[in-house]
């Protein structure tokens, strides 16, 4: 059986009164996640603000052992 770890550190983790990420940050850190062997890092959503597209752009460039990006999509409107 093989388990697959799903971090939200850069969505979830951020959402506390004075900690916000930048871009840089969030690159930091994805790269310290992929080293740790994080299987899936999830990036944020890429439509809610302009640091978290940035994110996305970036990150493509950024070599990655084994981690893949993913992005919290919302839901539709009813």
């Amino acid at each position: 059986m093989q388990i697959w770890l799903y971090d939200t550190t850069l969505r979830d983790g951020s959402q506390r009164e004075g900690l916000s990420f930048s871009c840089d940050d969030k690159i930091k850190i994805t790269h310290a996640l992929d080293q740790l062997g994080i299987h899936y890092i999830e990036g944020g959503w890429p439509g809610s603000n302009p640091k978290d597209a940035e994110f996305f752009q970036r990150v493509r460039e950024v070599p990655l052992n084994q981690a893949r990006i993913a992005a919290l999509v919302a839901p539709a409107a009813p």
